[in-house]
């Protein structure tokens, strides 16, 4: 029948559309008229506000990898530079002047994580080859080698007072030692490969971040997990915390970065602006500016405060995979698979640009979509089925508009037990946009259904697809055996 309604459009429908659609270009015509550019423009800026490209070189650029790089670190005393590849050596750089110290055949893989303690004498590399090795900053020597036995290492973390050290690997597992000795304080279990860590300022909390994009918060004392949330749809590559608030960065697969409220897990700000992953961030000393690095090759700095977008660094020809600040906060070192170094000059910029949103209003699905405390998610496959049959049959009945979209409009879709929808989050740009035109929000009563997530124990998470051929697709968001359920709509 559906097809039949293809085959049977007659020149009569033609015509009725002809007439619709000059109708309706006579009403959009009388609308322009009616706009307060002036109030539009100063809402777009404040929606993308790319102020500036730096395309300009920088102020250095520091060449002796052969291959990518990984990891970057600067030395509190600003002298030292250490970056590390993926060949699995170190190179140890006067900062000052750009030039190479010395190399280091540190580890049999790849290095991807570096830290330096607080006091700039030790370097810490964490590498593939499942080793643990502190060096002495100074001269190149090694101090002591620790073999994990917990796959590889992606990420090595130092806590403030220079006393703890912190290790994720792709099994899992994250291990707290005492730095001094190398003997082990604490381990810890994450849901899924640890690929970043961070320590709060105060050096009590640990922040880990997983291959299922789920952050979760240890405190170093017990080991304790305090909470989990369910953060971006993809892997987070990169944690930081601000130094000088209680708030904590993520940057993630999908593209984004986000802020969080360390304390209470709040998601406060998201910033949107590179087109593929986010592979780095690190907040600047006075806590007031973010960078980021991208698999786009560019480097973008933020304004906490605003949560704008204030400069793009352009120079990399391949992806950029870590960033840091020089502790005074002028110098911007990046690490890139093109296999260079480079320092960038940081100016704090302030916008003065003034907005009529408020911060009250914001884009409806990212409203109705803040990633809340997690709560018992639906394991059991009968009851996802169940679920998963509910939310395809509310959207199917409700979806009967024409798609006018290019690509696939992705959402992250919460349902109580119950199968109401209670949240979604735009998974992609295009999913933003077009919103309105998906009966997302026609589903979601935001008042009643934020009554029953205060009742409600478990929850489910669904991924949810409408193409633009006029095909919905609904499944669980971590996936189970087998196909989603989908069905061909035409409109």
């Amino acid at each position: 029948m559906q097809s039949k309604q293809i085959i049977s459009k007659s020149t009569t429908t033609i015509a009725v559309t002809a007439l619709i659609t000059a109708i309706a270009t006579t009403i959009v015509i009388k609308t322009i008229e009616r706009i307060n550019w002036e109030q539009l423009l100063s809402i777009k800026i404040k929606q993308t506000n790319y102020i500036l490209t730096e395309k300009n070189k920088p102020l250095k650029t520091l060449s002796g990898h052969s291959t990518w790089i990984y990891a970057v670190a600067i030395s509190s005393d600003e002298k030292t530079l250490a970056s590390s590849s993926y060949d699995g050596a170190i190179k140890i750089w006067d900062l000052p002047s750009g030039k190479l110290i010395r190399t280091i055949l540190a580890h049999a893989d790849a290095v991807e994580s570096l830290a330096i303690t607080p006091d700039g004498k030790i370097l810490v590399s964490g590498s593939w080859d499942d080793c643990v090795k502190l060096w002495n900053l100074n001269n190149g020597n090694l101090i002591r080698s620790i073999n994990v036995n917990a796959d590889d290492i992606k990420s090595v973390a130092i806590s403030p007072n220079g006393e703890t050290l912190g290790i994720g690997s792709y099994s899992g597992t994250i291990k707290l030692l005492n730095l001094k000795t190398g003997t082990e304080i604490l381990r810890l279990q994450h849901s899924s490969p640890v690929i970043s860590l961070a320590f709060s300022p105060d050096g009590e909390t640990l922040a880990s971040g997983g291959k299922n994009g789920r952050l979760k918060m240890w405190e170093v004392k017990t080991g304790t997990e305090q909470y989990t949330l369910a953060a971006h749809s993809r892997s987070i590559w990169a944690i930081a915390y601000n130094p000088k608030e209680k708030t904590l960065a993520s940057g993630s697969q999908d593209g984004t970065i986000k802020l969080w409220q360390a304390e209470t897990g709040e998601e406060i700000g998201i910033f949107n602006g590179h087109s593929k992953a986010v592979l780095s961030v690190a907040f600047s000393p006075d806590g007031q500016t973010l960078a980021s690095g991208s698999y786009d090759k560019k480097i973008h700095l933020w304004q906490v405060e605003t949560q704008e977008l204030i400069k793009i660094y352009q120079s990399h020809t391949k992806p950029v995979w870590s960033v840091g600040f020089s502790p005074d906060g002028k110098t911007l070192a990046s690490g890139s698979a093109d296999e260079t170094i480079k320092l960038w000059p940081v100016s704090v910029i302030k916008s003065s640009q003034q907005s009529n949103v408020t911060n009250d209003e914001c884009h409806i699905s990212e409203c109705e979509a803040k990633p809340e405390m997690i709560f018992p998610e639906v394991q059991e496959i009968g009851k996802l089925e169940q679920l998963n049959q509910k939310l395809y049959q509310q959207i199917n009945q409700s979806w009967r508009e024409t798609p006018r979209w290019y690509e696939d409009l992705e959402y992250r879709v919460r349902v109580d037990s119950d199968g109401a929808i209670v949240s979604y989050e735009a998974m992609n740009q295009s999913a933003k946009y077009y919103v309105l035109e998906t009966p997302l929000p026609r589903l979601v009563n935001s008042a009643k259904n934020k009554a029953i997530s205060q009742k409600q124990k478990q929850f489910g998470l669904f991924r949810v697809i409408l193409t633009p051929t006029g095909v919905l697709e609904v499944s669980p968001w971590w996936g189970w055996y087998g196909a989603p359920h989908q069905s061909k709509v035409t409109k």
